[in-house]
């Protein structure tokens, strides 16, 4: 029994899962979180959490020199999506927790909708901190724990251990803007919820910039 329902999971986690995930991040009010960010980052920019491809379409391919998409499962649907938006796609099948990139070596860092899946998000923000350079930005796009009304705050947290374990380790209830400034950033962003009051429906968007003389 136990068998079969390790093959069960693993067929949903595999193929069913990421079916899902693709259509829900294509949702149009997480389509206008990912608008708001996405065209910003140019040059050299680091994707964390490059999943299929869906911020593709919103890189500006003129100030754009190239985006290096890190994610533990990186979809074939990625590379056919950046070869649509003309941006050049260097793949790294990696978790973001250990880059494979030298200290200061990107422009710019996008991440939409990717942190809250992310096993240990400090040591990953940690990472990035070291790869950006020091006039870098940080780009992002999340959802994560609603603070007001505190009824859904609870909800979240209630479920999530239940939650995460159906949705790739989703976590409900991370304070994206807390975690990003605790890893020794310097947070200018927006929150709140853009897709009416439910238990994914609350934002974090904006920019980050690596604080000056602070460590985690």
């Amino acid at each position: 029994m136990t068998s079969k329902l390790t093959s069960i999971k693993r067929v949903y986690d595999n193929k069913v899962l990421p079916v899902l995930i693709d259509k829900a991040c294509t949702l149009e009010s997480v389509s206008k979180q990912r608008e708001l960010v996405v065209p910003k980052a140019s040059g050299v920019v680091l994707e964390i959490g490059v999943g299929s491809g869906l911020n593709a379409e919103f890189y500006n391919k003129q100030s754009v020199k190239r985006v290096i998409g890190v994610d533990p499962h990186i979809h074939p649907l990625a590379q056919e999506r950046f070869d649509t938006a003309g941006i050049e796609l260097v793949s790294k099948p990696l978790s973001a927790e250990t880059l494979p990139l030298e200290d200061n070596s990107v422009d710019s860092v996008v991440m939409t909708f990717t942190l809250c899946s992310i096993p240990n998000p400090i040591q990953a923000l940690s990472e990035i901190k070291r790869v950006l350079k020091p006039c870098g930005k940080l780009y992002y796009a999340e959802h994560g724990l609603a603070p007001k009304p505190k009824l859904v705050g609870k909800i979240q947290q209630i479920i999530t251990p239940v939650w995460k374990t159906v949705s790739g380790g989703c976590h409900l209830d991370r304070d994206i803007e807390k975690l990003i400034a605790q890893a020794g950033f310097e947070v200018l962003g927006k929150q709140g919820f853009t897709q009416g009051v439910n238990i994914v429906g609350y934002h974090y968007w904006g920019e980050a910039t690596v604080a000056i003389n602070k460590s985690i």
